[in-house]
């Protein structure tokens, strides 16, 4: 019998993930992820976080701590190529993922910071990337939900920054997941009752 694809393996996974997040307390687990991630962040620091879907582990609580703490965070916007162009998270405007147009224009070199856009490479300045996931095994073979934006994304990141992702507790793969020549391993991961797991 083959091992399954990743299709398969995403199919299975997003069902469970539903069934995880109905039974989930959302304001508990925000709190318990906000202070397990934030013991990976050294002090003073750049932070890629993203902005969750309904039905993964919530984001918002950690993005308002990090900024209360004196982080800096970034936040993606998915491009039209599926490309991530990060922008500046803003105290209380993040919460689950909202749409955001990128601005369409000509300006002077600079503009695009200065307006809080940060271009596409700017994992290459963060200290900690935190990254979605539907799975993750023990080689940090990460199963994402197939667009492959972020691992054309983390390509840019410094080697010396740890990538983590956020799972619901038992969303982690005791098998190996399939790996593609362009997946792109990640150091450990977080769950939704505090449980931090470093993997590299």
């Amino acid at each position: 019998m083959s091992a399954p694809d990743k299709r398969d393996l995403r199919h299975a996974a997003r069902a469970r993930r539903r069934e995880l997040a109905a039974a989930m307390d959302r304001g508990a687990s925000s709190e318990v992820l906000a202070e397990a991630v934030l013991r990976f962040v050294p002090d003073p620091s750049r932070v890629a976080v993203y902005e969750s879907l309904p039905d993964e582990p919530p984001t918002g609580r950690l993005v308002e701590a990090l900024l209360a703490a004196g982080h800096e965070v970034i936040v993606p916007v998915v491009l039209d190529d599926w490309s991530l162009e990060w922008r500046y998270a803003v105290p209380g405007a993040v919460g689950d993922q909202q749409t955001v147009t990128r601005p369409s224009r000509l300006g002077r070199p600079g503009d695009d910071e200065r307006d809080g856009w940060l271009g596409t490479d700017a994992l290459a300045t963060c200290d900690l990337v935190v990254t979605p996931g539907l799975s993750v095994d023990a080689h940090g073979t990460r199963l994402g939900q197939g667009g492959g934006c972020y691992d054309r994304a983390l390509v840019h990141r410094d080697p010396a920054a740890p990538v983590i992702v956020l799972l619901h507790e038992g969303e982690q793969s005791d098998a190996d997941l399939p790996v593609d020549e362009h997946d792109v391993p990640v150091d450990g991961y977080v769950t939704t009752t505090g449980r931090v797991v470093r993997l590299r």
